[in-house]
């Protein structure tokens, strides 16, 4: 990967009343490497109401150590890579994705908690945001997207 670094990686889902909310979790840690301690993480769950009143939980997990970030980046990229349809998905509309120093990802919440990757622009979806770590005043974007890029070469 090359040297940027990553600030942190938000990962987050709705959990609708008719939705397991252990299932739920286990569709966000599919994108988690075996190996992180759960120090390392922080999971937070909201109550929250839907649009037509009926009861939500907002489940986030986020990871701030840069270390931890990086290999959660690489697992992502190459659940990713499993995919020749993610990777064109994602090379075809990268410039949408990316946001200053952020890209943004949408994967199939079932999907995930059966255990596979896709990338999917939708809802009832595991969102992750990764802020990557660029001090340069211009050009976020591209850089952004020259480290993408070269993860799914």
């Amino acid at each position: 990967m090359s040297k940027v670094d990553i600030s942190n990686i938000q990962i987050s889902t709705i959990s609708h009343a008719t939705e397991d909310d252990d299932k739920v979790l286990e569709a966000m840690i599919y994108f988690l490497p075996e190996d992180i301690d759960e120090e390392d993480v922080y999971i937070e769950t909201v109550e929250n109401e839907g649009c037509f009143g009926n009861p939500i939980k907002i489940h986030t997990i986020t990871i701030n150590k840069s270390k931890v970030a990086k290999k959660i980046f690489k697992r992502i990229m190459d659940l990713i890579k499993s995919k020749e349809k993610n990777v064109n998905m994602l090379k075809g509309d990268i410039d949408l994705r990316i946001e200053k120093s952020k890209i943004y990802l949408r994967f199939n919440k079932q999907k995930a908690y059966l255990g596979e990757c896709d990338l999917v622009d939708g809802d009832d979806v595991v969102r992750i945001v990764i802020n990557f770590k660029i001090f340069s005043p211009k050009n976020k974007e591209e850089k952004v997207k020259e480290v993408v890029l070269g993860e799914l070469e």
